[in-house]
């Protein structure tokens, strides 16, 4: 299982809701066996968890994107609530497999789903599943990445021969140099078999 979360920045306390999410997910893929229903499983933990922290905080409410992708006997199941993406690179063509929890408006963007959401608001966040092949390519981000560069700038820093390091450390720097106006977080991952 890899994961990005990104604290929600208009609320209180984001980066403590990111953390959350983090440690206990990994808390719980060291306990548990993968099957399907894991990561809606999961979702509904870190919900628990983080609306915990932010009652223990008195806090009205804080909260955190998730994007998050398992690899379980040659199926992919894909999870996601909020902004940040998860995108599959295949054949020099990009394709984002999550979908964007957002409302515009005048004040901006809003996030319609999160995880820290209060649970008379039932968290119902976006599962997909598939198969997965040796060279697929997976790439999970923040929207400090995805508000800055558009999906065809995405695509011309990650489809290449580079290293997946060196792809991904490009990647960032681009957001940054786009105007950085939010914390940028990227994954890069390879099937190799």
């Amino acid at each position: 299982m890899f994961a990005v979360f990104d604290g929600m920045g208009g609320e209180a306390c984001g980066e403590v809701a990111s953390f959350v999410a983090a440690s206990h997910s990994e808390l719980f893929a060291r306990d548990r066996e993968r099957y399907e229903e894991y990561l809606y499983e999961l979702s509904e933990l870190l919900n628990e968890k983080v609306r915990e922290e932010t009652e223990a905080r008195s806090l009205v409410l804080m909260g955190t994107t998730a994007a998050m992708i398992q690899f379980c006997k040659g199926d992919i199941y894909v999870l996601n609530a909020g902004d940040s993406r998860v995108y599959r690179l295949l054949k020099h063509e990009l394709k984002q497999l999550s979908v964007d929890h957002i409302a515009i408006g005048y004040g901006g963007k809003a996030i319609t789903k999160f995880l820290g959401i209060p649970t008379d608001d039932k968290l119902r966040p976006y599962i997909a599943s598939g198969e997965y092949k040796a060279g697929d390519v997976y790439l999970l981000c923040t929207d400090g990445v995805t508000d800055m560069l558009s999906d065809e700038e995405i695509l011309s820093l990650i489809d290449n021969k580079d290293p997946l390091d060196i792809s991904c450390r490009a990647l960032i720097a681009a957001a940054m140099e786009k105007g950085g106006v939010d914390n940028a977080t990227a994954i890069l991952l390879r099937v190799k078999k």
